[in-house]
């Protein structure tokens, strides 16, 4: 139980939030992303961001540069170039489609409408790219990190995820707790990202300590059994830095175990 409590525990951290997003693996083509990385930023979960903002759903979720574009991440489950171009592609295709998705939304819906269509439109977001990256990540024990790290990533948002749902299986009182938890994330995350652009050492230091809370506000909602599985499902904790989540200079740095 102590273990969970430190899964996504960083020290001088980060975050996600959820901007989804594009890099290759060259120096050149890496350092002109960056700059494209902080030029756009999608919508986040909350269905707040804009373009060119920071703003969107820091849970971990669906950033135009995806969390894998960082090289010592994908070195963690020892993605090679050829993987990371194909998996790079997918990623963007299916974020073209959520992006596109999230803007045809009516102006008019309600804010129930709303968060039941973004979820809709993120849950089709990962369906999608899974179906490529199970085509493109062939190995299992290649795959099986790749999953704990993403689920990692994610954050509170992965509670949302109909898999892990039914795998925990989440009684509705815990999936609206986890969703509480997640707009509030969102919430301090959003204002994290305009400090972070000013002040990093104060935004590192605030952004550990609400990974530290993460993880015990995890544990306070999952029985025993279903931390165990929990703890199963996420593996060796990595410490994700906060250019993962805030798109800054993304692809340079990273966390570690």
């Amino acid at each position: 139980m102590r273990r969970i409590g430190n899964v996504f525990a960083g020290a001088a951290l980060l975050l996600w939030a959820v901007g989804f997003l594009t890099a290759v693996p060259s120096q050149a083509q890496n350092k002109g992303q960056t700059g494209q990385n902080q030029a756009q930023s999608g919508q986040g979960q909350s269905g707040q961001g804009q373009s060119g903002q920071v703003k969107g759903s820091f849970q971990g979720g669906i950033q135009q540069t995806p969390w894998f574009n960082n090289p010592d991440i994908r070195q963690q489950f020892k993605m090679n170039d050829d993987q990371f171009n194909r998996l790079n592609s997918a990623y963007q295709e299916a974020w073209n489609r959520y992006q596109k998705g999230t803007g045809q939304l009516d102006k008019t819906l309600t804010d129930d409408q709303r968060r039941q269509r973004m979820g809709e439109l993120e849950q089709g977001f990962y369906k999608d790219f899974s179906a490529a990256t199970n085509n493109i990540i062939t190995d299992p024990q290649q795959r099986q990190r790749y999953n704990q790290l993403d689920l990692q990533y994610r954050g509170y948002g992965a509670f949302n995820d109909p898999t892990l749902t039914e795998r925990l299986k989440l009684t509705p009182e815990q999936r609206a707790k986890f969703n509480e938890f997640g707009q509030d994330w969102s919430k301090r995350m959003n204002e994290l990202g305009t400090t972070y652009q000013t002040d990093r050492e104060g935004a590192n230091k605030r952004f550990s300590k609400m990974q530290g809370e993460l993880g015990e506000r995890i544990n306070s909602v999952l029985t025993p059994e279903q931390q165990k599985t929990w703890r199963q499902m996420t593996g060796d904790p990595y410490n994700f830095s906060p250019n993962v989540y805030f798109q800054a200079n993304a692809g340079t740095s990273g966390g570690k175990k």
